[in-house]
């Protein structure tokens, strides 16, 4: 009796945990969404229709056995929100196309297809275009957070799309499709947790880290950020017993104690 309640505890401690780093990811989600200049309705409507409209996908064409796809939650969605930041001139054509062609070269050059499991990245590689698209719309709006991070959205998303599901689409249609049922290569299949949403995410936030950090140091010098950093806001609790680390001179050259 004891191990079953053991167990339960255990279950219910686990599901507990999931669900709160679920949770903390879709707020990220719509934090990124407002820092990319939606509104709190906006990008909660987002979230909401991409979690439950998100494992849908839409078939495009046939071709060797397969269908071919897209997924509305990681792909379709995605793209429309990269639609609008283009249309709306939130994200410029010009540096868009720069930093799509930027991290859709990266994103070939570390993702690879594996048969009966589609496309795939080593972590913590994985991250590299999410870094790359923040980097470099940074480079372009070095003091404008509301202009990096659409461009760093549509950098990510489009890049990362291309890169890993279109390059590689060849190389998965060669696979020999399953006999049985409706085998389907869905892009951005993985919803919230595809690698495609994923970047166009965390890009957003490298931006906003990068900006506050370099704020901060405006404010009080590289070294002050850092050991605030280090040291949290209340400081080492040992930090006022703390003295300073003697001063070394070159032999013969000491300094005598005043008189």
């Amino acid at each position: 009796m004891a191990e079953e309640i053991s167990d339960i505890l255990l279950a219910i401690s686990i599901l507990a945990l999931v669900l709160l780093v679920i949770y903390l990811y879709i707020s990220s989600v719509s934090k990124a969404l407002k820092a990319a200049g939606l509104t709190e309705g906006e990008a909660s409507t987002i979230v909401f229709v991409t979690l439950f409209l998100g494992w849908v996908t839409i078939p495009i064409f046939p071709y060797n056995g397969w269908w071919v796809g897209i997924s509305i939650g990681g792909g379709l969605i995605p793209l429309i929100l990269c639609a609008y930041f283009l249309k709306t001139g939130r994200a410029t054509p010009a540096e868009s196309v720069i930093g799509i062609a930027i991290v859709a070269y990266l994103t070939y050059s570390i993702t690879r297809a594996e048969e009966g499991v589609g496309i795939v990245a080593d972590v913590p590689i994985a991250f590299a275009p999410a870094i790359a698209a923040g980097l470099y719309s940074l480079s372009v709006f070095w003091q404008d957070l509301k202009k990096a991070a659409p461009l760093a959205y549509v950098s990510g998303i489009i890049g990362s799309l291309v890169g890993a599901d279109v390059f590689h689409l060849g190389e998965v249609l060669a696979f020999d499709a399953p006999s049985e049922g409706f085998p389907m290569l869905s892009i951005g299949g993985g919803n919230i947790f595809d690698m495609v949403y994923l970047t166009g995410v965390v890009s957003i936030f490298i931006a906003m880290f990068v900006l506050w950090l370099r704020r901060e140091q405006a404010k009080h010098g590289f070294g002050a950020v850092v050991a605030e950093w280090e040291r949290g806001a209340e400081g080492l609790p040992y930090a006022k017993d703390m003295e300073p680390a003697p001063t070394l001179y070159p032999p013969g050259h000491e300094r005598k104690p005043p008189a």
